[in-house]
């Protein structure tokens, strides 16, 4: 050993190419083994450091526009609310019929008989949420209260459509004719 040492001693330029030599691969492996795990560390952590900002940002709006949501949802719940009151389920169907008796005596309009146009009523399609369901009014009343009475169906709470309608008159009453009214109404299908 002390050999190798004396052999750098008396030849300064071989000490200055070993010593430099030593230096670049201790240079090397600091950069392998120390600095590049550290560069793609700092590298990895920036892009999570992105994502995670990304996704703050995102969050933030989300949390802005909470309150619009929730008045959405309100609105909709009070739509659906609206539109179940106007389309009944099969089982307020003779509460509507007690409606449309309670209609004709608010217009004058003395009711004969009110029954379903079928025993059946017709079949929905598939995939339909509604159902028809066909109404047959008779009826007896003067022209005028019938308008009456026409006015207040077309307006009530629930969807209902006048298909048809036959007036005849009667010799008994001149003042009063016989109607007859084919309606169709609509009731929301329960899912089974």
């Amino acid at each position: 050993m002390s050999d190798i040492w004396n052999d750098l001693k008396k030849n300064p330029k071989q000490t200055a190419i070993l010593i430099t030599l030593l230096s670049v691969i201790a240079l090397i492996i600091y950069i392998n083994f120390a600095l590049l795990p550290q560069i793609r560390n700092a590298i990895g952590q920036t892009a999570k450091a992105k994502k995670m900002r990304s996704e703050i940002v995102s969050a933030e709006k989300d949390i802005k526009g909470i309150g619009f949501l929730k008045n959405e949802i309100i609105s909709n719940k009070d739509k659906i609310n609206k539109y179940e009151k106007m389309l009944p389920a099969e089982q307020e169907i003779p509460k509507l019929l007690e409606e449309l008796s309670d209609m004709a005596k608010a217009a004058n309009v003395k009711i004969v008989a009110i029954t379903p146009a079928t025993n059946k009523p017709a079949a929905a399609g598939k995939g339909s949420v509604y159902q028809e369901i066909p109404i047959l009014i008779s009826a007896r009343s003067g022209y005028h209260e019938l308008g009456h009475f026409l006015y207040n169906l077309e307006n009530c709470d629930r969807f209902i459509k006048i298909v048809d309608i036959e007036i005849r008159g009667n010799k008994a009453s001149p003042n009063r004719h016989d109607v007859e009214l084919l309606i169709t109404t609509y009731v929301l299908l329960t899912e089974k």
